[in-house]
């Protein structure tokens, strides 16, 4: 009777998740870019008139060298999979919803956090507010900062919800 009870429970929340992934889709997290300031830019150009020095001496005298541009975009601790895994999970959106192609922008701060959401193109209020209430959960706030060669840097991801309801 125990194990009726929890398989029965079991299929009851696979099949809740399993609907909503039909009708809400997260595109790939493809749009993304560094927001340098100009100071970082002024640092960077002078990081890299230094690796150019260093390079064209390396090729003068015939030696192989290694040159590591020290950057590196930001990233969600488990990767996207688990990115869009956690934003799945806690997202809760009506199947009464209007069909819709929301543009959300997150900004990775330089603490390893979000700084600035901002979500275009809903057609509900609720929608907007739902994909600002997950973005801002605990467990969906866990990145690390973009790195370029002025140290942590602000980055850009653009990215698509999707709701596509078939009634």
């Amino acid at each position: 009777m125990k194990y009726s009870v929890f398989f029965f429970l079991l299929g009851l929340i696979s099949c809740s998740v399993m609907n909503k992934e039909k009708y809400v889709t997260l595109s790939t997290l493809d749009e993304q870019k560094f927001l340098l300031t100009k100071e970082d830019s002024l640092i960077i150009d002078k990081e890299n008139l230094k690796l150019k020095k260093f390079s064209d001496s390396c090729e003068k005298y015939k030696l192989t060298c290694f040159i590591d541009p020290k950057r590196s975009n930001a990233e969600f601790y488990g990767g996207a999979s688990k990115f869009r895994e956690q934003f799945y999970q806690n997202l809760n959106i009506s199947k009464n919803s209007k069909p819709s192609k929301n543009r959300i922008v997150v900004v990775i701060g330089k603490n390893d956090n979000i700084k600035k959401v901002e979500v275009t193109n809903y057609k509900d209020e609720f929608i907007k507010n739902e994909i600002l209430r997950v973005l801002f959960l605990p467990e969906l706030n866990k990145w690390k900062s973009a790195q370029t060669e002025a140290g942590k840097a602000e980055y850009e991801i653009i990215f698509y919800l999707n709701i596509n309801i078939n009634n």
